[in-house]
């Protein structure tokens, strides 16, 4: 079993009216080949169309949001990203997204996450990919129920297969009882609600547990209440990262050309909502 090598508590920050969130980047936390993973509490519109690319950008709304999301891109896609749906942006070479609760006032409650593309992948094709809550696939037995968001569990695998080769589960543990996930090199686990332990470490609401860099197997049990949690696990891709806001490169020189093909227009245009 993985031994945990690093807690971190989190709590909800505000840095924009209308949204509260938990950020957990891969610059300050192992978790590469994802690099932000993000809870969100938002219920109004709050950053507005703006561009991608290098990346692919998941969103995952609960099934506790009060409001779905609506999803918009320079490609042409408009889709509702329905509590327990989630919408997948392969942003590629670039493109203009725009995402915002589909009631204002409303709060939508899930998680952003960028996923890292290895640089063979940085300009792939844009394209999106969705799934309503009903698409997801479920394992559920007498001591658990998981949410496959991508990869496989237990025999079963997510609709949709990214670039990126990795699994992202949502794990809902009943009370006092135990569940074994298969692990690669890099698994983190962070608690929505409920608390549990893994190796002795306890954890609860708003806590990262980072697990050791190797393949095996991560085991976590339930407190008394129960324990709702996100489980991620994949391949780190051990090439270098250059950041540069909603663009991620793999060399200066490709974030440079990155920027001018932002400023020629080549990722298309996407006209505020209702305009």
């Amino acid at each position: 079993m993985k031994k945990v090598i690093k807690k971190t508590v989190f709590s909800f920050s505000s840095d924009f009216p209308g949204l509260r969130a938990v950020n957990i980047m891969a610059q300050s936390h192992p978790i590469e080949p994802f690099l932000v993973f993000t809870e969100f509490w938002m219920d109004r519109p709050v950053f507005g169309p703006h561009p991608h690319a290098g990346i692919s950008v998941m969103t995952y709304l609960l099934s506790d949001s009060k409001t779905g999301f609506l999803n918009r891109d320079s490609a042409g896609d408009r889709s509702i990203i329905e509590p327990g749906g989630l919408h997948i942006t392969q942003a590629g070479r670039g493109i203009h997204h725009d995402e915002f609760p589909e009631t204002t006032g409303q709060a939508a409650h899930g998680f952003q996450i960028w996923i890292n593309h290895a640089d063979q992948d940085r300009f792939a094709d844009p394209k999106a990919m969705h799934a309503d809550a009903a698409q997801i696939p479920e394992v559920e037995t007498e001591d658990y129920r998981v949410r496959i968001l991508h990869g496989d569990f237990s025999g079963q695998a997510s609709f949709n297969q990214m670039l990126t080769n990795v699994t992202l589960l949502h794990v809902f543990l009943n009370a006092g009882k135990r569940i074994v996930l298969d692990a690669g090199e890099m698994a983190f686990a962070y608690c929505l609600s409920g608390s549990g332990v893994s190796g002795g470490e306890g954890f609860a609401a708003q806590n990262l547990l980072n697990f050791e860099n190797n393949s095996d197997t991560v085991e976590i049990q339930a407190g008394e209440n129960g324990c709702v949690f996100m489980f991620g696990t994949g391949k780190p891709l051990q090439e270098s990262i250059v950041y540069g806001g909603p663009f991620v490169m793999t060399t200066p020189a490709q974030m440079a050309e990155t920027r001018r093909r932002y400023g020629r227009g080549e990722m298309g245009s996407l006209l505020p909502y209702g305009t």
